[in-house]
Parts: structure tokens; sequence; C-alpha cells
């Protein structure tokens, strides 16, 4: 890093904020532990570097977009001097069935050598690359699991006992030895990691590797269930451990370098838009672990209105948020992001709750909870639906003004379906208003379709983000045509975005009548939306 680069970091920083004592002191006792957090892969700041010669104003620093890399960089030259880690070597395999069984089996003589076994297994786990990880866990999830043999014998026990005896206290050990024999041992493993010092956060991101090895193994059905065992404990020992606090532009420096690091909806794209995101009328809320107070599990941001938006980039790029906080009226929650080893583990639900909870003691004039929600998977649906309609497109979803409309734009075609499938297909569309114009119609009944329609399994909404919302009982509110203009709007979902309100005093029967059979809650007065639940009654 040159001089003139590291002078500029230092003034943001020291202009930000100041590390703690403890920060600092917590995290060279982790590495001496054997238990450094392991490192996710960044979502890197979008970055436009200086041109040699080029200086800035004092008042533009925080505009010049940073990467992660120089963050970390500049906290560990303020950090104590950490021992350089060893060198990688090959894994022996023989060597780490030998660990994992002290571990499992309690092979080591008494609690503090069971403890430093512990700890070498997550050190040499940290210091191997992703395949030799891959190695690691695949020897785990198939040679630790529930061994069958031993499951067998224990059921013909506990049934053959079940028959001989009537003693209560008999037939509870038969059972309780049953139940072990069908726990997979690697439980004992994940038991004995989370007793550590910061073990629970290694955990999480040993199953964030887990799922990014399912995601390219999709057969390996040993490691899925080991990743759903860990998953239910890791639910267990969340319970009664959480902590919600309020990130602000005054927060650590680690904890601010998370929410970039783990926001997956609307990417960060420097210091000012992080600034931005944090500022007036503006609320960002976490769940910290209170073995990992600065590392948020799950964050959600929120933007305070004076109504309901329809527009993403109206709150991203919003220079001069409204006056007061005071007038506003409308709390928008627009992104809520978790951890990616946290996967499947229900955070995002208590969080909104328990947000909702402090802003209407914080701020009695909100009255709206609302969000602005991803279609994440709708564009991938429409593609593979227009396939199949492409020659008979079905006469009640779209309007006949707004088919004639798309057939207009593109007079080859003879069907709807297929003068759309042509429009999505064409480049620069999007810059195109009268194409815009004809496209707004089809793709927002399409889009409420979708929503309220298409389901997975017999009652569940197929959209993951709608079912999310709708199981806690939110109402569908509208859906919002160029909701997010941005390229991964355009890729996932046509630019369509939807708003989710939760009216506090339906949502415990919207979530009653929701979970039992389907029914969706509807607030507003979206046409679209209306036609959409007119199909679903006829169905």
């Amino acid at each position: 890093m040159s001089v003139g680069r590291s002078l500029t970091l230092s003034r943001i920083l020291l202009k930000a904020r100041t590390p703690s004592h403890r920060s600092a002191k917590q995290s060279a006792s982790n590495t001496m532990l054997g238990l450094k957090m392991m490192s996710t892969p960044a979502a890197h700041f979008h970055t436009t570097r200086l041109q040699p010669g080029h200086s800035t104003r004092d008042g533009d620093e925080l505009s010049q977009p940073l990467e992660p890399a120089d963050l970390r960089s500049f906290w560990d030259k303020l950090r104590p001097e950490q021992p350089t880690p060893s060198p990688k070597t090959d894994l022996d395999i023989g060597a780490l069935r030998d660990l994992l069984s002290t571990i499992i089996h309690k092979k080591a003589n008494g609690a503090v050598a069971m403890e430093l076994h512990t700890q070498q297994c997550c050190s040499l786990y940290e210091s191997l690359d992703n395949a030799q990880r891959t190695e690691f866990l695949h020897t785990l999830a198939h040679e630790f699991c529930a061994p069958k043999g031993k499951a067998l014998e224990a059921a013909s026990a506990y049934v053959e006992g079940v028959k001989q005896s009537e003693d209560p206290a008999q037939n509870a050990h038969l059972a309780r030895v049953l139940r072990d024999s069908l726990t997979p041992q690697y439980t004992e493993l994940f038991d004995q990691i989370n007793r550590l010092a910061n073990g629970f956060a290694f955990l999480v991101h040993m199953r964030a590797d887990m799922l990014a090895h399912i995601r390219t193994n999709r057969d390996d059905t040993a490691c899925r269930a080991m990743s759903d065992a860990l998953m239910k404990k890791l639910e267990t020992w969340i319970i009664g451990t959480l902590d919600l606090k309020r990130i602000t532009w005054n927060s650590p420096a680690c904890t601010i370098e998370k929410l970039g690091q783990y926001e997956s909806v609307h990417a960060v794209k420097s210091w000012l838009d992080v600034k931005r995101r944090l500022g007036s009328s503006r609320r960002c809320f976490g769940f910290f672990h209170r073995s990992v107070p600065m590392e948020p599990l799950v964050f959600v941001w929120v933007a305070l209105t004076d109504s309901i938006t329809s527009n993403v980039q109206s709150i991203l790029r919003d220079r001069e948020p409204m006056g007061s906080e005071h007038d506003a009226s409308c709390a928008i929650f627009y992104s809520i992001n978790s951890q990616p080893g946290l996967s499947g583990v229900d955070l995002g639900n208590f969080l909104i709750k328990r947000v909702v909870r402090v802003l209407r003691a914080d701020l009695p004039n909100i009255s709206t909870f609302c969000t602005l929600s991803p279609l994440p998977r709708f564009r991938s649906w429409l593609e593979q639906w227009l396939a199949e309609c492409l020659a008979s497109p079905p006469s009640n979803i779209v309007s006949t003004q707004a088919a004639k409309q798309l057939l207009a734009l593109v007079p080859q075609a003879t069907t709807w379906t297929a003068a759309l499938k042509h429009i999505m297909d064409s480049r620069g569309w999007t810059s195109d208003q009268p194409t815009l114009s004809a496209m707004e119609p089809a793709v927002r009944a399409l889009g409420a379709h979708y929503l309220v329609n298409v389901k997975r399994g017999s009652n569940c909404a197929f959209d993951p983000v709608a079912n999310f919302h709708l199981r806690n009982g939110a109402c569908l509110h509208r859906v919002n045509w160029r909701g997010n203009s941005s390229y991964n709007g355009l890729r996932q979902s046509l630019e369509l975005m939807c708003n989710y309100n939760y009216v506090l005093d339906r949502i415990e029967q919207n979530n009653e009548r929701y979970v039992r059979d389907g029914t969706i809650a509807v607030s507003g007065d979206d046409p679209y939306i209306a036609r959409a639940m007119a199909q679903n009654a006829k169905l």
C-alpha cells in the first residue's frame, strides 16, 4: 500500500472510530487458543482506484472505495504481534482419525487434556486449504456417523426388553441406550468445540464450509445429514444467548466491515455507502452471540420514511433523507442478512419482531412496518414457464390489453408469451420507454401470480422470501415495477420487488391461516394482486 493511500485510510478510520483495547486483546487471545475466526470469502467492495498523481480533498476521503483487505491490513498493524502461522502440510488422514476418535470417544485423561485435543483439532482445521477441509469433513461425516450395527443391536434389545419387562426404569435405560446409538458420533465433537472460547463462531463457519461442499456435491448425503445435525445444535445453543444491538457509524470497525462482507441483497460499494445506510433516518440492528460480541449473526437494514417505498434505489442513493425521524410514519425493512453457516436457522423472524418493538418504543410516530423485498427466483421460474406456454398461453393471468401491447412491440410473435420472451432475450430493453410501458402490466401480473399461486408443496409459496414473510404473519401489499433497477435486480426478478406489510394486530391470525392452509393475507389495493387472488379462489 502506498504512503498516500495509507495516510488516507488512517485519516478515514481515525475519524470514524478508535478500536477498543478489549477487541485487540480478545483477538490476540483467540489466536493463542488456536480458534481464530475462519476467513469467509469477502464480498469485495466495488473499487475504482485513484490514478497516480490524483489528489483528493479531506472532505472526499469517505467517498473513495476501499477494499476489506485494506481495512484488515490497517487493524493488523495496531493489534499485538501474533505468532506466524505454520506452513500448511499434507493432511494425514490416519492421524486425523486418531485425533477425532480421541475427542469423540473421550479417550483423553481429564477435562484439560480433552480441551487441548479439541483446540488441536480446530487449529488443524483452520490450517487446511479448501480441498483438505473437504477431506476433513468427508472423514468426519462418513466415518463418525451413527454406527449401523450398534443401532440395530440397541433396537433389538429395546424391543425384547419392553416385551419382557414392565419396569419403567429398565425401559427408560433401554430407550436411552437406543437413542444414544442413533445419535451420530460427530455430535460429540460439536459439543466439545462449543465449550471452547469462540467455539460457537468456529462451528458457524465450519457449517458454511459444509454447505459450500454440499452445493457442489449434492449426492453426499452423509455430509448433508451432518450439516442438518449441526444446524439443530446451533439452534439449541442460540436460545438465550443473543443480544440485540443497534449498529451505528460509531460501532467497532470490525463490526461494520462484517456488514459489507455478509450483505447479500444490496451490495455495499464503498465506505460512504455504509455511512449513508447508517445515517439519518436509517437504522441497522443485529443479533450478536455473547461469545462473539463484535460479529452480527443476522442483521437488518431499516429506512424511516413518510410512505411505503416502492424502489430500493431511492433508499440506497438518498443523499438527503427526511429532516426529522419524528416526522416518519413508516419503517421499511429493505435487507435482512445472516451468516452463511446459519442458513436454515430462523433468526430473521425473531429479529424483525424485536426491532419492531424497539422502534415502537423509540419512535411512537411510526405506525407502518413494511418490507421492500426481492423476488430472487422469479425470472428463473418465468423463463421455464414461458418455455412451456410459448405456443398456447393461458388467458386468465395477463389482461387482454397487456397482451396486445406486447404483441404490438413484436409483430412477428404469434402469442404474447413469445413476444415477452423475445423482449426478455433482447438487449437494451430497460432503456426504451415504450418497451418499459408495455412490459409493466404483463410483468406485474405475472409477478403477482407467481407470489400468490405458485406453490412449493401444497400450501407454501414457492418464492423463499415470500414464504418467510407470509409465514411470519405479514400481508402481501404491493408488487413494484422497477423496484430494483440494478443488474442483480434485472437478473433475478426483471427488476420487480414486493412490499410485505406487518399489520401488527393481524400478525398472529395471518400466521395461523397461512401455516394451516396456505391462505395469503393481503393489504392495500394492488389490482394485480387482486387479480391473482381471484385466480387463487377459482383454483
